[in-house]
């Protein structure tokens, strides 16, 4: 196996590990390492998977905005690539679920406070471990955002 190979490998055990699907992180590994696009039978052949699963994991990436669908006149084939910002709206994405575990512990804090006073601290601070956490993760994005791959602003 060579070293793109086992990359696109450890990116789907990445994934899976993350809750997504290991498919969704091979097929990002891959177009990542490619650099440009590839049509869905170029992606399937590729990996090994059927054309099905990659259908089914792009268009889940793409919804997440990870990947960009894109289309060529007289083609009736889909063609992925990687979304322009991908890796800021992965921090997004983390950061919109620990402020809406936040959201879904506030009032469960206010529920315990009535019963345990020390138990409601603790979910206190953990709730505030995920607003900062996304506050943190909100500032980051938009660091990277406004940098180019190398650093440059332009880029």
């Amino acid at each position: 196996m060579g070293a793109v190979d086992r990359f696109i490998d450890e990116m789907g055990i990445i994934l899976q590990e993350s809750g997504g699907s290991r498919i969704s992180g091979r097929i990002f590994g891959l177009l990542l390492t490619e650099g440009k696009e590839l049509s869905l039978l170029q992606i399937s052949e590729r990996l090994g998977v059927s054309r099905a699963s990659v259908s089914t994991n792009a268009r889940m990436l793409t919804r997440s905005g990870v990947l960009k669908l894109t289309t060529h006149a007289g083609d009736r084939q889909d063609y992925y690539q990687m979304a322009k910002f991908a890796y800021t709206d992965i921090i997004g994405d983390l950061s919109f679920r620990f402020r809406r575990y936040a959201q879904t512990l506030e009032p469960c804090a206010e529920d315990v406070r009535a019963e345990d006073k020390d138990a409601a601290a603790r979910i206190d601070h953990l709730t505030s471990f995920y607003v900062q956490s996304a506050d943190i993760l909100d500032n980051w994005a938009e660091t990277f955002r406004n940098s180019g791959p190398n650093g440059d602003k332009n880029d």
